[in-house]
């Protein structure tokens, strides 16, 4: 049984956050389902998915400032590049191709630098007819896509420290080796990726909820390679939390 619910946060860290939410609410037409005040600052927490989401926090400087990266599953990738492509809200990284891991991507960049895969898999590519409205940008999938140096010890505490099942390997080259591990009984995934010469993000920030918060922290702190950097403890939200670090320097929240 997951230790974990509720899918994945990737957690996006600004002094001002106004930039970044005209991006995701406006740009990519993400939906805002809570928005509260903390001594830092708000946040503001949107939906990609059922089991994808992305918060905003304002002002949180303890945190690793990213940039990092996101994959989400469009449900009509050239509809929904001919929308981004003409409203020009969103600033194109790298155009709609056909990629040799058997999907149809673009990549898109936020105003902090935050990389978006929008991502379709092959037997999914429906053909162009019309601009996608933004209501129907995404299907279900969501990732947290984690650059890192040491992939072979990240593999490691995904796995046994948090418990998280692979579900899928890949080893194309050995510039490109990852991993992708299941959160939950969801689609919300995270994924550890290495590449040759590593691509440039910093540290991300991933929000984890608990079945059970205690038992949790109970059996992860027992574990040597935790790594725990903040016990638990209450938050500046007044949420109970504790945080660790996996070996690349990535932070895991893992909250009720």
């Amino acid at each position: 049984m997951s230790l974990f619910k509720g899918g994945v946060t990737g957690v996006l860290s600004a002094a001002d956050i106004r930039d970044l939410q005209r991006f995701y609410e406006e740009g990519l037409g993400l939906r805002k389902i809570s928005e509260r005040d903390t001594e830092f600052g708000k946040r503001v927490l949107y939906t990609v998915s059922e089991d994808g989401f992305i918060e905003i926090r304002q002002g949180e400087g303890g945190l690793p400032q990213g940039p990092t990266s996101f994959w989400m599953q469009a449900h009509d990738i050239d509809g929904m590049y001919e929308t981004l492509r003409k409203e020009g809200i969103v600033e194109m990284f790298e155009p709609i191709e056909d990629k040799y891991f058997h999907a149809r991507s673009f990549q898109v960049r936020d105003p902090a630098g935050n990389g978006i895969f929008c991502v379709c898999y092959e037997k999914d590519v429906l053909p162009y007819t019309a601009d996608c409205p933004k209501e129907e940008f995404f299907d279900p999938e969501f990732r947290t896509v984690l650059f890192v140096r040491d992939l072979d010890s990240c593999y490691r505490f995904y796995t046994q420290v948090l418990e998280m099942p692979c579900i899928y390997s890949w080893n194309e080259c050995p510039g490109d080796r990852g991993f992708k591990y299941q959160v939950d009984e969801g689609v919300g995934y995270i994924e550890t990726l290495h590449r040759i010469p590593l691509t440039d993000q910093n540290n991300a920030v991933v929000l984890l909820h608990a079945v059970d918060l205690e038992d949790c922290y109970a059996k992860i702190s027992a574990k040597t390679d935790a790594n725990i950097v903040v016990p638990l403890s209450q938050d500046a939200a007044g949420n109970l939390r504790f945080e660790l670090e996996d070996p690349d320097g990535n932070r895991i929240i893992i909250r009720g």
